[in-house]
């Protein structure tokens, strides 16, 4: 922990450095190896150019002094001599050059005979002039020529050599070059990924904190790692987790505590109503009766609207994992359907079903709540005579249950809002029909906590059409295996003639 750097843009520079650094190590290298290379080539170039250019001038120098030389032994002229004499000052020049260019030791033995040949015969060309031994004057000037050829020689392959030496000197530091970038390159690049996950992977943490928070998750701690910063940061998100958590408890408190509270005021009020409507202890008058009559309904309606707010509430919250199972949904809606005969006989409603066995994971509780606020829409908003079609099938590894009645529907611009909380559409405002406006919110909190859809769908007809969509189970019976049908609500239609329903969903 010591170590771990003070905040992210430390890291990112630390990152940085160590991604560059090898790569600038690289370019210096590269750099000195071509700096001397090119200073090794300099001077060698020089050199051998030096000793060329000496080496040439000693050789003419030899083939001046060799003419010269013989002509004067002919013709005794003194300006030949003269000439002779430059020419053998032109050797010594160019032979000081040649020396002082470095030449090898085999190249230092040709100079030494080359200048000893030559002062042999600048001692014998007096006494040839006289008429002395000739032969050994011509042979001291061809050995001092093959020698002055030699030296040119030597020098042409030295600077061949030299040229090979440089060649080889390059194609080593171009290996060199791509060595040392080859090796150095992945590690540059490992340094940079590595320290690229160690700057993302806190930054990733808490935009998955962030992101759960949102989502309603205050169960999963926030532990993020990395710059302490970015982990003072993650603490933070902790702090605002258990605050949030400590809210969402106290909110449930509150309104457990709320509804019981005014229950107990509800219930006695209620229950003095239903006496005064049977008429305990004396006669109410028809007014005193309609009184009566409004309060009792009031306060059952007050009374299911704290019920309902409860529920919501606790609709919001987290679902307990442990406390899911493996709920054949055919059963809830059939058990449902049953439920709602008297209904269905009070309005003549006829019922199409087609129901698949279909097993989902889930709260049982909490999938009847769901499929009850589709159900009890359908029924209440169908008028008279209408028809109700109910589909249960497996599609997509989903769980499908489309719900479609033949009421007045959903106005347009009351589809996104149809699932708010407290929201009453115009359609139970214009047929005086009661609700809370929590029924779909519940139940589409409900369909969330389970990862599953609840959608309004388009429909040709007049009605409304709900579509539910839950995640499977492992084991999901085939589309044809039914469970047996109690009630006779599967794949055919009844018409029943049924009592209104209290409890109001849409």
């Amino acid at each position: 922990m010591a170590l771990r750097p003070s905040s992210i843009s430390k890291l990112i520079v630390i990152g940085f450095s160590l991604a560059i650094v090898p790569l600038v190590l690289v370019i210096v290298s590269v750099t000195f190896s071509i700096a001397h290379f090119a200073e090794q080539g300099q001077v060698s170039i020089l050199r051998a150019v030096a000793m060329s250019d000496a080496a040439n001038r000693m050789n003419n120098a030899v083939r001046s002094m060799e003419r010269y030389g013989l002509q004067y032994t002919v013709l005794q002229d003194q300006a030949l001599l003269v000439l002779y004499d430059q020419s053998f000052a032109e050797y010594k020049k160019a032979s000081t050059q040649f020396a002082a260019a470095g030449p090898s030791p085999v190249d230092r033995r040709h100079l030494e005979r080359l200048a000893a040949h030559l002062t042999s015969a600048r001692q014998l060309l007096p006494l040839v002039s006289l008429g002395g031994n000739r032969s050994t004057l011509e042979s001291d000037f061809s050995l001092a020529t093959g020698e002055a050829q030699h030296l040119q020689s030597d020098v042409n392959e030295g600077i061949s050599t030299e040229v090979a030496k440089l060649g080889t000197r390059a194609l080593a530091i171009k290996r060199l070059t791509i060595a040392e970038v080859l090796l150095v390159l992945p590690l540059s690049i490992a340094v940079a990924i590595l320290f690229i996950v160690l700057i993302t992977r806190p930054i990733r943490r808490l935009d998955q904190a962030v992101s759960g928070l949102g989502d309603g998750d205050l169960e999963t701690p926030i532990a993020v790692q990395g710059p302490r910063d970015i982990a003072s940061l993650g603490d933070r998100l902790e702090w605002l987790r258990n605050r949030l958590n400590a809210l969402e408890a106290a909110k449930l408190h509150f309104l457990r505590q709320l509804s019981h509270e005014l229950k107990t005021p509800l219930t006695a009020i209620r229950e003095g109503a239903e006496l005064l409507q049977e008429d305990l202890g004396h006669e109410l008058g028809a007014e005193q009766r309609e009184i009566v009559h409004i309060v009792r309904d009031n306060s059952l309606r007050l009374q299911r609207l704290i019920e309902d707010l409860l529920r919501f509430s606790l609709a919001e919250g987290p679902v307990g994992a442990g406390m899911v199972q493996e709920i054949s949904l055919t059963v809830v809606v059939q058990d449902l359907l049953l439920s709602y005969k008297p209904s269905l006989r009070s309005k003549s409603l006829h019922l199409v079903t087609d129901l698949a066995e279909v097993r989902v994971p889930g709260h049982e509780d909490r999938l009847r709540t769901i499929c009850d606020n589709l159900l009890s829409n359908a029924v209440k908003f169908s008028p008279q005579n209408a028809t109700i079609r109910v589909h249960l099938q497996v599609q997509d590894e989903q769980a499908v249950l489309d719900v479609q009645d033949e009421g007045p529907g959903v106005a347009p611009q009351e589809r996104e809002k149809i699932f708010d909380i407290l929201y009453r559409g115009e359609a139970s405002d214009a047929g005086k029909i009661e609700g809370s406006g929590l029924g779909l919110a519940i139940a589409r909190e409900y369909v969330l906590s389970y990862g599953g859809s609840l959608e309004l769908l388009d429909k040709e007809t007049p009605g409304a059409w709900f579509q539910l969509r839950l995640p499977l189970t492992d084991h999901v019976a085939p589309h044809g295996v039914h469970r047996a049908d109690p009630g006779g609500l599967r794949d055919h239609t009844v018409a029943v003639p049924a009592q209104y329903s209290d409890s109001q969903a849409r």
